[in-house]
């Protein structure tokens, strides 16, 4: 066999080698894109996520953590995160009744320059005597003041408070269906019909009514009186009515009266059935976040 005939043979095979190749490649990649649409078909019909991963769960607007914290000295909250700053309300160690210690809500905490230093660098081979600039950095805490008028922030050092404590749980009141909700880390776990401020001013001359907002659970009581029932919550909502020695504070409390409930029945308190208010007393605490809307 001529060599030129050598040549021309190994070249078909060549071609033809080719040509299988591409034939088993475009075959291949049809089989893949056919099983990736029925996949695909099969798992948009059965609503599940390739591979058994589940998907993240839609974060609830009642999944809220909470952070209070009692002061440490009595200096005074700033408008700004600076020493220099204006302070317009002093930082209490007791809530206005004395029964409790007063917290306070950290919103959020930021670092600040405090002040800044010089020191010098010895003398190297490589660079003569220099100074360097030092910056010292200090936490401000922006917390939520209690105390009229309602919704009061400012800022204070970190140091001024005690070590936060973290609440997961939630309490929702709406005054427009007179209901309670009670959540723990944005799951409903419990709820009861309440009674709250009346807002057409029926109990005097000056409107009465519970102010909405979002505020926190101060202090927690036993109380004596049937009137308050068998148990009490202070928040750090104060009510339009200042008729109170207290201040007015916004109270979650027992009724001797339960068939007013629900309903306006109150100058501003949230009051709720006696087995109601004892179960909530086992859901919730010192820093629970309490929402009035």
């Amino acid at each position: 066999m001529s060599s030129a005939r050598v040549v021309q043979r190994a070249a078909n095979e060549v071609s033809k080698g080719r040509a299988l190749r591409r034939t088993t490649l475009a075959f291949v990649s049809a089989a893949v894109l056919v099983s990736t649409l029925v996949w695909g078909t099969s798992v948009a019909a059965a609503g599940s996520p390739p591979y058994g991963i589940k998907p993240k769960p839609k974060q609830s607007q009642y999944d809220v953590v909470t952070e209070v914290a009692i002061a440490n000295v009595g200096r005074f909250v700033r408008r700004r995160p600076s020493l220099n700053s204006q302070g317009f309300k002093q930082l209490d160690f007791y809530t206005p009744d004395h029964e409790a210690l007063q917290t306070y809500r950290i919103i959020t905490t930021k670092r600040v320059v405090g002040h800044v230093t010089y020191r010098w660098v010895k003398r190297t081979k490589r660079r003569k005597r220099h100074r360097v600039r030092v910056i010292h950095w200090v936490l401000w805490d922006h917390i939520a003041v209690p105390g009229r008028p309602n919704g009061q922030t400012g800022w204070v050092l970190s140091s001024w408070l005690g070590v936060p404590k973290i609440s997961h749980t939630l309490i929702v009141v709406s005054r427009e269906t007179y209901t309670m909700h009670v959540y723990r880390s944005g799951k409903l776990i419990f709820t009861a019909p309440v009674g709250v401020g009346n807002i057409t001013g029926e109990y005097g001359t000056t409107p009465t009514g519970t102010p909405a907002g979002h505020y926190w659970i101060a202090e927690a009581f036993p109380s004596s009186d049937p009137f308050y029932g068998p148990w009490a919550f202070g928040t750090t909502d104060y009510a339009t009515d200042t008729d109170f020695p207290d201040g007015s504070i916004v109270g979650i409390h027992g009724t001797d009266d339960p068939g007013i409930i629900p309903g306006d029945v109150s100058h501003g308190c949230i009051r709720m059935k006696d087995p109601d208010i004892l179960k909530l007393k086992k859901l919730v605490g010192i820093g629970t976040a309490v929402w009035i809307e």
